[in-house]
């Protein structure tokens, strides 16, 4: 027997505590490995989704490796939805203004509202057509009678 301190210890209690020493280490330690050791199931369409870029063993492949393609996962899906929403917060801006744009040019006090009537007035004139009323006082006016006046 050899004495530690004030205890006197046998071989076989050394051996003991040095074992459960040894088992207490690699237990804790190997809680470091049981992620790269246990096989875990990835289906090939989340893999393709996440562009990963992980060894499989048949489907198979780790923990590790599977919680690397649940946040590459997360990660393509949350950059999608802010392009959705910006992409779709940009069509919305882009509508409204071409409906304020619509508003300004096609509304009667717009431009086009305002110059179609115009243009249909000066082109009814300009190819000489002439209101009944004008015949007569043009037909007045050759015969030398002055034309009455409404």
């Amino acid at each position: 027997m050899t004495k530690v301190g004030r205890f006197e210890m046998s071989k076989l209690q050394k051996t003991l505590i040095g074992i459960c020493a040894l088992g207490l280490v690699l237990f804790i330690g190997c809680g470091a490995f049981q992620d790269a050791i246990t096989p875990a199931y990835i289906d090939p369409a989340a893999i393709d989704f996440a562009d990963a870029n992980v060894p499989l063993l048949m489907p198979y492949t780790t923990i590790i490796d599977a919680k690397y393609v649940d946040k590459k996962m997360d990660l393509i899906y949350s950059i999608g939805q802010l392009e959705y929403s910006y992409l779709k917060h940009n069509l919305a801006f882009h509508l409204a203004v071409a409906e304020q744009l619509k508003q300004a040019v096609f509304s009667p006090k717009g431009g086009l509202g305002l110059l179609i009537p115009a243009l249909s007035g000066l082109g009814i004139g300009a190819f000489g057509i002439k209101r009944p009323q004008d015949k007569k006082e043009i037909e007045e006016l050759k015969n030398g009678n002055k034309p009455k006046t409404v």
